[in-house]
């Protein structure tokens, strides 16, 4: 009996760890078989290392375990930093940093991932990128890039906008961060800028000495002209002479130690 007992419970035993085995394999049949896309991203799915080229939206889906796998592709905003170095059209060396930002065409991540991969942005981007740099720095001379540095960016700007494939990458910016350039250049632009405003002070300082020699010219024949005018009516009206003589006359009569004339008023 106790044989009979032994051999039950090894039964039940094996037969508990088969159950288990069977409920643990199609508890990670279930849990392979469902899959959550964030609204961040975007699924590729593949059957046997194939992509599809359908784009899977975000949300809970399902997928053939063991057979299929899913690549989730962030769909944020991408920024890359990076350093490039370009020619003038005046032949000037430059180390240029730059920023990047861009999209990625969402309903498009599939052929992207499919054809291009992972590393897109070294693969297409930055070549694109060496390649417009390249092209728009060598458009200006380097004085200009430095008088007119957005004109160079836009200009950049608007060739990879051009040329980078609008069925992947949209809303494209690019910012110039810095332009180094040689030296004893930057040394012979600042000498130039130096100059050109010790100019500018030396011209205003001209400018002001103009203009205060003209205002005085000016009040100068103003004062004349208003001289001129008082002396014709003085000639014109001698009754002048004795309203001028009354304005100026301070009320007091004048002394004089000598005379018996008293006269009416100073003159002076």
């Amino acid at each position: 009996m106790y044989n009979i007992d032994l051999n039950e419970k090894k039964k039940m035993i094996k037969r508990y760890l088969t159950w288990g085995i069977a409920a643990l394999f199609v508890f990670i049949l279930l849990s392979s078989s469902f899959y959550t896309i964030k609204s961040t991203q975007r699924g590729v799915l593949s059957t046997f290392g194939k992509m599809s080229d359908n784009v899977i939206e975000d949300g809970l889906h399902m997928k053939i375990p063991f057979i299929q796998t899913v690549k989730k592709v962030n769909i944020q905003q991408k920024k890359f930093d990076g350093k490039e170095n370009s020619y003038t059209r005046d032949v000037q060396t430059s180390e240029v940093e730059y920023t990047i930002n861009y999209d990625l065409v969402r309903e498009n991540v599939s052929k992207l991932m499919k054809n291009v991969g992972d590393d897109y942005h070294n693969r297409i981007v930055v070549p694109f990128i060496r390649s417009a740099m390249k092209e728009s720095f060598g458009n200006f001379a380097a004085t200009e890039i430095v008088e007119n540095r957005d004109d160079v960016r836009r200009e950049i700007e608007t060739h990879l906008q051009q040329i980078l494939d609008a069925n992947y990458f949209t809303n494209i910016q690019f910012q110039l961060v810095d332009i180094d350039f040689d030296d004893d250049f930057e040394k012979a632009i600042k000498d130039k800028q130096v100059a050109e405003q010790a100019a500018l002070k030396a011209k205003n300082v001209t400018i002001q000495v103009e203009e205060k020699a003209k205002q005085t010219k000016i009040a100068a024949e103003a004062e004349a002209e208003a001289m001129r005018i008082k002396a014709n009516a003085l000639e014109r009206n001698p009754k002048l002479v004795e309203y001028e003589a009354v304005q100026k006359w301070n009320g007091e009569l004048p002394h004089y130690m000598l005379g018996n004339s008293v006269p009416f008023i100073n003159l002076k």
